[in-house]
Order: structure tokens, then C-alpha cells, then sequence
């Protein structure tokens, strides 16, 4: 006798049925992960509300948990993806449902009308955990890190991580603070904050300069990465690819945040119980490690987990971009990544 098969579960990101959703195209991968390790995927280019832009990318035939990931500021889906380094690819081959998700303004996504706001990115992140359907795990980078942490007051969330996240900004940092005040005083900041400003220029100048920027790395008080952290080929990738344009006004809340030490959706935040995990690296110069971990300090979770990486755990020293794409992420970070999600 034969044993009837299973038939696949309905997909309503690709049915049609979902209102506002369109799949621009769809294509058969393959990807390297890490180490030369490749994996096949089905890879969909999504598009929200004719604006919000995500790459998706699933094993074909596997019905796997959702997982939402978000950029940091000036950043865009290439903060998860290397040509030989793919944290979204991974995760995928590791059976999860990724989805590559670009804030407004950013990448392949349009800014609403005039200047986007931090609003703006929670609003669409509300939007998107609408459009799912159920609850997916929501993973933030940097200033991604506070879109979640938002978001998840607003929107039913399986779980959050902040990877170097935003909450508490620049109270551990003094010059970062001090950019952040002087920010506060510059004169026409209304009108200043309707420019969208491209940041692509100074990724590729920071790539050019790779040698310099690379050893700044020990003393230069607001640095991307930790020095020797990432390969030359694959950090001159990342800086070309992944600095985008940004709103001016995103960067002036950024910095009254930091100058104020006042995150607005802290006490929201405080009053929400999801799983949370918080990720930091102890030479994350843009987000130092007392400043991530204020997020879980104040969180109102009865499932929180913090996690520090560093030289005396890992070996290696950890900064801010290399915590999703370095040398050494395929066996710290990603795993614990992957555990942790796989664990709720």
C-alpha cells in the first residue's frame, strides 16, 4: 500500500491572496554561505505596498520559521549578504524563511512622501508583520536593532534579536555623544532633515583607504569593525555595496537619542514580553557594549538572553559590521543565532 504524501502547505506570501504583495520574480540559486560552502535556494524578489522592497530566500519544499532582517542605518540588504559570506543564504540552508527587508528610502525600497522618519521604519515594519500572517522572529542590526525593538511594542513578533543594537545610543561613546550634541545645535534642522543623504561615496572611500581604516581601527573612537576582522576582498564588498542613501532627518532623532540619552519606545518596550535575545561585540565603537545591553536590561521579557563576544570567549575581538559578515561570525555568531531561534 502506498503511503499518501503530504501536500506542501499553502504559501500566501506567493498565492496571490495577500492584499498589496507582489513577487517581481522569482529564481532557482545557489549561494556560498561561508568556507566555500554553497547552498540551493529559491530566491523571490517581494514588494510591499508597491514600496517596501525584500529579498526572500527559502529551501525549496521546506515549510521552515519566519525570520524578518533588518539593516542598520545608511545600510541595505547587503548587510546580511556577501558574495562568499551570506548570513541570509545560511540561514536559509539551515531552513529558516528569510526575508531581507529594506527600509524606506533604502536599497530597492521607496521613501514615503518627502523624508522618512524612524516612524516611518516601524510603521513598515508593522506592515510587514501584518502581511505574514503569524508571528516570525525579527533580527536588527545597529539601527535595525531599535526598528525591531519598536516594532515589537506595536506588532505580534516570535522573537527579537539585536545584533549591535540601537536603544540606548552614544551614552557609552563620548565622541560619538559629543557628534550627537553638536547635531542638536545645527542651525535648520526642519529643513535640513528633508534631504535623503548617500552614504555610497564614503563606503567607497572607506575601501579604497582599506589599509588605513582597517588599523584606525585600534584608536579611531566611532569605527565599523574590528581590526583584521574581515578579508580585504570581502570588506571592500561590503562597503561598496552596503552604504546607501538615508534620510537627514533619521540621523537628527539618532542623534537627540544620543544627546539626551532617550530612546521614545523605552518605556513601550519595558511593557512588552517577547523572547529577546541582545548581541554585542566588546570593540563595537558605534554601539559599545553598555549601550546594547541597556535593551536587555530594560526589557519587559520573561525570556531574554545577553550575550557578549569577545577575545576571551571567542579569541578574536568583535566590532560592529563583522558581527554579521566577519571571518569568525559562520562560528560564533550565526550559531547562536540559529540556536537560539531553532530553541523557541
Amino acid at each position: 500500500m502506498t503511503r499518501p504524501v503530504a501536500a506542501a502547505p499553502r504559501d500566501r506570501l506567493t498565492d496571490g491572496t495577500v492584499p498589496g504583495l507582489q513577487v517581481l520574480a522569482t529564481e532557482d540559486v545557489e549561494q556560498q554561505t561561508h568556507g566555500g560552502l554553497t547552498v540551493r535556494l529559491r530566491k523571490e524578489r517581494l514588494l510591499v505596498d508597491e514600496r517596501i522592497a525584500i529579498v526572500r530566500k527559502r529551501l525549496v519544499g521546506v515549510a521552515g520559521p519566519r525570520v524578518v532582517l533588518v539593516h542598520g542605518f545608511a545600510q541595505n540588504r547587503y548587510s546580511w549578504h556577501l558574495s562568499r559570506r551570506s548570513l541570509s543564504a545560511w540561514l536559509a540552508g539551515e531552513g529558516f524563511d528569510v526575508l531581507n527587508l529594506e527600509l524606506p528610502g533604502h536599497g530597492n525600497s521607496r521613501s514615503p512622501a518627502g523624508s522618512a522618519s524612524f516612524a516611518d521604519y516601524v510603521r513598515d515594519v508593522r506592515r510587514v508583520a501584518d502581511m505574514l500572517g503569524e508571528p516570525a522572529f525579527w533580527v536588527g542590526h545597529s539601527l535595525g536593532g531599535a526598528v525591531v525593538y519598536a516594532g515589537a511594542t506595536v506588532a505580534p513578533m516570535r522573537g527579537v534579536v539585536g545584533i549591535g543594537a540601537l536603544f540606548q545610543f552614544a551614552q557609552a561613546n563620548r565622541a560619538l555623544k559629543l557628534l550627537c550634541q553638536f547635531s542638536g545645535k545645527v542651525q535648520g534642522r526642519d529643513l535640513l532633515g528633508a534631504l535623503n543623504v548617500r552614504t555610497q561615496l564614503a563606503g567607497r572611500l572607506l575601501a579604497k583607504l582599506y589599509s588605513v581604516s582597517d588599523i584606525a581601527g585600534y584608536a579611531f573612537p566611532i569605527s565599523g569593525w574590528a581590526p583584521g576582522s574581515m578579508e580585504e576582498d570581502l570588506l571592500r564588498e561590503r562597503l561598496k555595496l552596503g552604504f546607501d542613501w538615508t534620510s537627514a532627518n533619521v540621523w537628527f532623532e539618532m542623534a537627540r537619542w544620543g544627546a539626551t540619552g532617550r530612546f521614545e519606545y523605552a518605556d513601550a518596550w519595558a511593557a512588552t514580553d517577547v523572547p529577546v535575545l541582545v548581541m554585542a561585540g566588546d570593540l563595537d565603537h558605534l554601539m559599545l557594549p553598555d549601550d546594547a545591553r541597556t535593551a536587555y536590561e530594560r526589557s519587559g521579557s520573561g525570556d531574554r538572553t545577553w550575550a557578549l563576544f569577545d577575545d576571551y570567549g571567542t579569541g578574536v575581538h568583535w566590532g560592529h559590521l563583522d558581527l554579521l559578515l566577519g571571518r569568525d561570525a559562520p562560528a560564533h555568531t550565526w550559531p547562536l543565532l540559529r540556536d537560539w531561534m531553532t530553541a523557541r
